[in-house]
This record gives C-alpha cells, sequence and structure tokens, in this order.
C-alpha cells in the first residue's frame, strides 16, 4: 500500500489516511493530484469528530481535579486547624477551621483559572486525560478568560447540573459555561489552526452520554447527597447513643448495690467506699461515678470528647412493691444522644 508523508511533521501515513496518526494533521491535500481539481469535502466536521474533549473526559478529568484539590486541602486543614475529628468535637477547633475554609472557594477559583491560563492550559485532571481549554479560535485563555469560564459555572450549577450534561451531545462538546464563556475543552494533540476549522464547522455532536448523564447526576448524586445529610447525622446520635447505653448497663449493678445498702442500714451510703462499691468500678477510662445525695449518682464521661463533661444522673424512686425505680435524665448531652428512657 502507497504512502504519503505528512506536510507538518512528515511522518508516513497510509494512502486512505485523513489524518496523520502521529500529529493529527489533514492529509487529505497530501493525496490530491496536482492535476486534479479540489476535490469538495467536509474537512472542518470530520476534524471536529476528534477534535472537541467529549462529555466523560471532561467528567473524569473533574473528578480527578475534586479529589487532588480536596486531599491538599485536607492536608491544610490538618496542619492548620486539626483533624476532621477534632472540628467536629472541638468547638474552638471548629471555629478556626471555619476561617480556612473560607479559602477553599477561592483557592479552587485560582487552580482553575491559573491552570487553564498557563502554557498547559489545562488542570492536572485535564492533564492526564489529555485535553485542554481554549477560545473559539483555538488560541490560549488568558486569567482574566480563564475566570470569566469559571464563575460561568456558577450558572450552569442552578441548572441542576444538565448544563454540564450538554457537553455531551451539542455540536462543540461545550457545556453551559463553555458557551457563556466563548471556550471550548480540546484534545492537546489538535493544533490553533485544526480547532477553528473544527469550531467553524461543527458536526452533529449527538451522544447517548447526555442520557446516561441526565439519569446519574440529576437523579442519582440529588438523591445520594439527600441520604446521605440524613444518614449521617443519624448515624453519629446512634453512635452516641450506643456509648451512653453501654456505660448505663456496665454501671447498673452499682443501683442494686445503694438499694441493699439502704435496705440494711435504713439510710444512704455517704460515700461509694461506704457502699462498698470499688474503684475499678467507678472510674473507668470512659466516664466516672459520683455519688449524690438520697442515693442518686451520676456517671460523668470522659470519653468520647464530643461526651466530656456530660452527665446522665439516676435517682432511686420507692415504689409501692417496697423497692425502688430508677429514673434517669442527661445534663450537657443533646436529647437525641440519650436512651429513650432518660430523655425529657
Amino acid at each position: 500500500m502507497s504512502s504519503f508523508n505528512c506536510s507538518r511533521c512528515n511522518v508516513p501515513n497510509a494512502s486512505n489516511a485523513k489524518f496523520c496518526t502521529n500529529c493529527g494533521a489533514s492529509m487529505m491535500q497530501a493525496q490530491q493530484s496536482p492535476y486534479q481539481s479540489p476535490t469538495s469535502n467536509n474537512e472542518g466536521a470530520m476534524i471536529s469528530e476528534y477534535a472537541f474533549a467529549g462529555f466523560w473526559k471532561r467528567f473524569v478529568a473533574y473528578i480527578v481535579d475534586g479529589i487532588l484539590f480536596f486531599v491538599l486541602f485536607s492536608i491544610v486543614v490538618s496542619l492548620l486547624g486539626g483533624s476532621m475529628f477534632a472540628v467536629v468535637n472541638n468547638p474552638e477547633a471548629a471555629f478556626a477551621a471555619a476561617g480556612i475554609y473560607l479559602f477553599y472557594y477561592p483557592g479552587w477559583w485560582l487552580y482553575f483559572a491559573l491552570m487553564e491560563s498557563s502554557s498547559a492550559q489545562a488542570t492536572i485532571g485535564k492533564k492526564i486525560m489529555g485535553i485542554k481549554v481554549t477560545d473559539r479560535l483555538g488560541q490560549p485563555l488568558s486569567f482574566a478568560h480563564a475566570t470569566g469560564r469559571h464563575f460561568s459555572a456558577f450558572v450552569t450549577q442552578f441548572t441542576l447540573t444538565i448544563g454540564y450534561l450538554m457537553a455531551g451531545f451539542t455540536a462543540r462538546k461545550q457545556a453551559l459555561h463553555d458557551m457563556i464563556a466563548g471556550t471550548l475543552v480540546v484534545n492537546k494533540r489538535y493544533g490553533a489552526s485544526q480547532i477553528r476549522t473544527a469550531s467553524e464547522n461543527p458536526g452533529s455532536g449527538m451522544s447517548v452520554a447526555g442520557i446516561i448523564a441526565v439519569v446519574f447526576f440529576v437523579l442519582l448524586i440529588p438523591v445520594g447527597g439527600i441520604l446521605a445529610a440524613i444518614a449521617i447525622p443519624a448515624y453519629h446520635d446512634y453512635t452516641m447513643r450506643a456509648k451512653i447505653s453501654q456505660a448505663i448497663t456496665e454501671t447498673s449493678p452499682i443501683q442494686i448495690t445503694i438499694e441493699e445498702y439502704a435496705t440494711t442500714s435504713g439510710y444512704w451510703p455517704n460515700n461509694l467506699e461506704q457502699a462498698g462499691i470499688q474503684p475499678v468500678q467507678s472510674n473507668t477510662e470512659n466516664y466516672q461515678i459520683l455519688l449524690a445525695a438520697e442515693g442518686s449518682y451520676f456517671i460523668v464521661f470522659k470519653q468520647p470528647e464530643v461526651l466530656a463533661q456530660g452527665r446522665v444522673r439516676f435517682v432511686p424512686e420507692l415504689n409501692n412493691r417496697g423497692g425502688y425505680d430508677w429514673s434517669c435524665s442527661g445534663q450537657d448531652i443533646k436529647n437525641a444522644h440519650l436512651p429513650t428512657a432518660c430523655r425529657e
């Protein structure tokens, strides 16, 4: 089979090749005889079929960027404001972290604007996926233009992500913010002249990616977010209730000891030792028992930090059988963290 050298990079290509396998340049002119009149062709439309970056490439690039930025930002938060658990359990740390998080969105903006206006014309995620951002003529973006593109995405977000899905089926594979800002996301092997030609002669560009992504984004992600917003706090409350219930179960024999002492002696004990309660029972790593007046006592929590200094109080109440029923209540503990019997 005969071959033709690419006029751009001089690499041999098959005689029936439409584009150079090395640089992507059109091979149509190289194959035409100088004795024939130029053949009518839709070269721009053919280039556009390959030049514009598809929806899934852009999607994966965005996920990669999101993960990388989140990891980097989490490291900064950990260094300056403590771990995520410390933020949850420590009000002072949470206040400091709130100040740090004020820099999240400016950092997100600078990450995209600086990298897309750099010589690479791409974020790290886009580099990995082999795509870049240009204007409609295939030229690099200025910082101001890249900034405009970034903030145009706020309009896209208000469309319940449908504006992002447009990249799956529009002719130039543009999302809504690309159309607003006048930008293109293209495969990086294409030069400015090829991108300009493709932009001026876009193909039909219909893709099933739009349909699939509508189901994925518009339905699954919002529903998943709602479920997570409900489930995470509920799980946290459940965990705290479990720790309190465990402490109540472990210390329940103390009630019998106090009752027996009162029945035998005729009065309530003045301290735990008098009632015969050993320190190993009353002082553990997670909580401490403090005896109060009239036979009542407190479970004072030490761990976890979210329960620290919170108390559950138990009070004996004489019943009609001659014994005692114990009522409980919480102090400095969220009602949702208490067992049902101890809630107000």
